[in-house]
């Protein structure tokens, strides 16, 4: 141990034995003395390393049982996580099958959307020919900003456009079917959040289970990343092979230190006024030998025997401090290999911590976990539901494009219908007026004869021989009747007919 770990001594320096040869007289023996005295603190790096072998065994213990705690329970929070992961998957794969099923439906509504859109379009485009009568529909013309202008006359205000086939459109009809498909798609977005909220907070437990075991009770201080340099770290049975090779060791160099500090009280007790030299020579308050002032007179040695315990005790005085400096240096090695076994049961035991977290965790999501199941069925009945009313209304607009194209396509049959009747019209007032010329002609021609006749024989026959032979000749008209008459009549005439 080196000289500033022990109170401070008036004493020569510790090692003269560089410049000296011979046997060592008695101020030599003296600092002998108080070396081997000041080596001896060295007892307590030996008590130290008993209390950490004590104290290593018992983590060690520990560290093996929460291990295997830790490790059973690893597994199975682990397999609890596949379990919840392939839920939250499989309720995640039946909500995307639902939504594409959805976008499927949805994309054959916009085409019947469109197409009844593009078929509302093309209404507006026909304009009414105005050969069918049709009065123009007014409108009121506005100002830039959108509002009815005031500057105006009523005449200049208010105009008239030509009629669409689109006025004769009942627009409520499919209005109504759109309202409700929105109403519909409004009910398939509020059910599909439901299950995405669902969804959602099931993955945040999972996510919060999973943090949790990535040690969310971590330092403050970052853990510094290792290098390709720095060595791996050592096994727990590795450590304590090496402690309690420390521990062996320190004890056998504690036992070398006393017997040279017992040979060193020795040499003093052989020595003429050794135990007062030494007394001396120790700092105030130091515990010295009492064997050193008792009356006891030691027992007797040779020459030769003392001098042989003086060599042993010059030769072996030249290790004191280093072997006192390899106990403090194997003590500091078992303080550090004790601190990493601290750290290591402290992981441990943050591990067992974190797991009873994710325990928690896991009854937490056990309570919820039928909600999640019971989200994804209602969105499952929720879009059958709205499946089939949505296809229905499909069906609806899809209707509704059909009767609106047979409508534009039988306007362009009624104005052929309409120039057929025209062209009718004009071949029955032709002929209508061939026939007064041709009737106005006989009756003429007629009359003319009457006259005729009258005026030869008229006098000679009497009146009541042929009644009405002296009247005028019948005149017949061709004249244009209303539609309803035209039609009694004619049921009139199909009746005669049969």
């Amino acid at each position: 141990m080196s000289s500033s770990d022990s109170s401070p001594s008036p004493s020569p320096p510790s090692s003269p034995e560089a410049s000296f040869h011979g046997p060592p007289d008695l101020e030599r023996l003296v600092l002998h003395f108080v070396s081997a005295k000041r080596a001896l603190t060295s007892t307590q790096y030996v008590h130290r390393a008993n209390e950490i072998i004590t104290g290593s065994r018992a983590l060690i213990e520990e560290i093996a049982t929460l291990n295997a705690k830790n490790g059973f329970a690893r597994r199975g929070v682990d397999e609890q996580i596949e379990t919840l992961e392939a839920i939250h998957n499989g309720i995640n794969d039946a909500g995307e099958k639902v939504d594409f099923e959805f976008q499927q439906t949805i994309a054959r509504l916009d085409v019947a959307n469109d197409r009844l859109q593009t078929t509302l379009a093309g209404l507006r485009k026909v304009l009414i020919d105005p050969s069918l009568g049709q009065p123009a529909r007014p409108t009121t013309e506005t100002s830039a900003q959108g509002e009815l202008s005031t500057n105006l006359d009523d005449s200049e205000a208010t105009k008239s456009r030509q009629r669409t086939l689109h006025d004769f459109v009942d627009e409520a009809n499919h209005e109504e079917v759109l309202a409700s498909l929105r109403g519909f798609i409004d009910s398939y977005r509020d059910s599909q959040s439901d299950l995405d909220d669902n969804v959602a907070r099931l993955s945040e437990s999972i996510t919060h289970i999973t943090e949790i075991l990535l040690d969310l009770n971590k330092d403050s201080d970052p853990p510094k990343r290792p290098t390709p340099y720095d060595e791996p770290p050592l096994l727990i049975s590795t450590m304590w092979h090496d402690m309690e090779a420390h521990a062996a060791d320190m004890a056998g160099s504690l036992q070398s230190l006393i017997s040279h500090y017992d040979l060193s009280v020795s040499a003093l007790k052989h020595t003429e006024g050794g135990g007062e030299a030494a007394k001396l020579a120790l700092p105030a308050g130091v515990d010295i030998d009492d064997s050193l002032y008792a009356k006891k007179v030691p027992d007797p040695i040779d020459d030769a025997e003392r001098a042989e315990m003086l060599r042993v005790l010059e030769n072996d005085a030249v290790e004191v401090d280093d072997v006192a400096a390899e106990i403090k240096d194997r003590a500091d090695d078992m303080e550090s290999l004790f601190t990493q076994l601290s750290d290591r049961a402290d992981a441990a035991r943050r591990s067992q911590t974190q797991l009873v977290q994710a325990y928690k965790s896991l009854l937490t999501i056990k309570t919820s976990l039928p909600l999640y199941i019971e989200a994804l069925d209602l969105f499952r009945t929720s879009w059958s539901s709205i499946q089939v009313s949505i296809i229905a209304k499909t069906e609806e607009l899809v209707g509704f494009c059909g009767f609106y194209e047979q409508f534009q396509t039988s306007y362009k049959k009624l104005l052929r219908e309409a120039d057929r009747r025209k062209a009718a019209a004009e071949q029955m007032r032709t002929l209508a007026s061939k026939a007064r010329r041709d009737l106005d002609r006989l009756w003429r021609t007629d009359q003319k004869a009457r006259d005729t006749f009258m005026e030869d024989v008229g006098v000679f026959l009497p009146g009541d021989l042929a009644p009405g032979l002296a009247g005028a000749a019948t005149r017949w008209e061709v004249m244009e009747v209303s539609t309803e008459e035209s039609v009694e009549r004619h049921e009139d005439g199909s009746r005669d007919g049969d």
